[in-house]
């Protein structure tokens, strides 16, 4: 009887124990962490990779576009995408949309993977 009446007391206790929520990053935030960076995770049941370049377009391996980062979050104008919310813990990076999880990954430093240069003809 008595581990039957502390089983809840202990749930609680330990429940009180989760790691808080981080809160959304800031516009600001956001521009220091991800621009001239490349973003590489998963959105949604695909994995995305993309790169923010300091003139406001973006590149992946596949498109580019342009995008903007406002109190709303990151934004792609001109398309149907919206804005995506980031929360930013060092290197680590969640999307969400509408308070809902969009994805989540990894900021790598500048564009490895080289999205969106040119080769100069000759």
């Amino acid at each position: 009887m008595r581990l039957a009446a502390i089983a809840p007391i202990a749930a609680l206790t330990l429940a009180g124990f989760a790691a808080p929520a981080l809160a959304q990053s800031s516009a600001e935030e956001i521009r220091s962490a991800l621009v001239g960076n490349t973003f590489q995770g998963d959105m949604g049941s695909s994995e995305y990779t993309s790169y923010f370049g300091e003139d406001g377009t973006y590149a992946d391996p596949s498109t580019t576009g342009a995008y903007t980062i406002t109190d709303e979050g990151v934004c792609y104008p001109g398309t149907d995408y919206g804005c995506y919310q980031a929360t930013i813990d060092g290197d680590q990076l969640e999307w969400s949309q509408d308070g809902k999880p969009q994805g989540s990954g990894r900021i790598l430093e500048g564009n490895p993977l080289g999205f969106g240069e040119t080769e100069n003809a000759g």
